[in-house]
């Protein structure tokens, strides 16, 4: 099995987050699988491609449409 690892500028890349924001993640166990390699810190392709896989994702449904009821009028100023 010929596993690939990335560095976490690859990942950040990539996945476009910011480097901080991957190593804050790292740091609160969140993010994507790593391994660590003496000092050095990896990520496996496909650990990374299964948890971008598995973030939620929008636009599935058709937007909200608010009746004339819920939108917001504009507040009026007295004059003088």
């Amino acid at each position: 099995m010929n596993e690939v690892y990335l560095t976490e500028l690859e990942v950040s890349q990539n996945a476009k987050i910011s480097l901080a924001t991957l190593r804050r993640w790292r740091l609160e166990n969140r993010g994507p699988r790593y391994r660590k390699f003496g000092s050095l810190v990896r990520y496996n392709e496909d650990d990374l491609n299964d948890w971008m896989n598995a973030q939620p994702s929008g636009g599935d449904r058709p937007p909200r449409i608010q009746p004339a009821s819920e939108t917001v009028r504009p507040l009026l100023r007295k004059s003088g």
